[in-house]
């Protein structure tokens, strides 16, 4: 049978005519609102830490083992861009030496035709001073 408050407060009167003011409140203050067993022991409570605790491993196992992939995927895709890196640094130091020798070719040649231009202009000049 569930105790609702009126029976509760009934039990308070007759007990206050019984033991007195003080005691009948301090005994109903004992007594629980609810049904002793909705009551939660300390057997229950464990159980549910248990519970509790084994669902929360599982869960942060399933995280580890996910950061664990992510970990995985980024050391692959470091070990890929420096492979990239490496081979343009080899590309570069390449296309540097290819460079420095087309510089050079060009440089030749602008310094050739200079000089034709100004063998030819110096020989005009002379030409015209002696006649």
């Amino acid at each position: 049978m569930l105790v609702d408050e009126a029976r509760r407060l009934a039990l308070l009167s007759r007990l206050s005519e019984v033991l007195g003011e003080e005691e009948a409140r301090t005994l109903i203050e004992c007594l629980p609102p609810v049904r002793w067993e909705h009551l939660a022991t300390k057997d229950d409570v464990k159980a549910s830490e248990d519970r509790i605790r084994t669902e929360m491993n599982g869960k942060f196992a399933l995280v580890d083992a996910e950061f664990a992939r992510v970990h995985t995927r980024i050391d692959g895709l470091e070990h890929k861009m420096d492979a990239g890196f490496e081979s343009l640094r080899g590309e570069l130091a390449e296309s540097r030496g290819e460079f420095a020798l087309q510089m050079a070719k060009l440089t030749r040649t602008m310094v050739f035709i200079m000089s034709g231009f100004m063998l030819t202009i110096w020989g005009t000049m002379l030409g015209i001073g002696l006649t």
